[in-house]
């Protein structure tokens, strides 16, 4: 979980918004997926989904529902692909992961014969 300040989000196609968070040293795609959560202002204790993230850039699948101030304080947490190559690298959490990774897919040497 990281904490920085929200800008001000300016609007995007399909109703999507982008703003930057003033932390400058976040890696990119680090929070695709996430949520972000508005700790002050109109919006405090609403949350939003994070699309995609591309550094200090964050992509919010909808607008907040109320104006958001240059500055306003936020919330972001990392967000989960479902992937298990997430799972082992990002957060070291394979033991837990609850997916079958393992299993065979569409594959010719799998198939049964007919």
């Amino acid at each position: 979980m990281a904490r920085g300040k929200g800008g001000l989000p300016f609007l995007c196609p399909s109703r999507a918004i982008r703003l930057t968070v003033a932390d400058a040293g976040l890696a990119s795609g680090l929070f695709d997926c996430g949520h972000m959560r508005w700790l002050d202002g109109e919006n405090a204790g609403l949350t939003a989904r994070i699309v995609t993230s591309a550094g200090p850039v964050l992509t919010l699948r909808e607008p907040p529902p109320f104006a958001t101030p240059a500055g306003a304080p936020v919330e972001i947490t990392q967000g989960c692909d479902r992937r298990f190559a997430t799972c082992v690298s990002r957060f070291a959490n394979a033991a837990n992961f609850r997916g079958e990774p393992h299993l065979p897919g569409n594959d010719v040497l799998v198939r049964y014969g007919g």
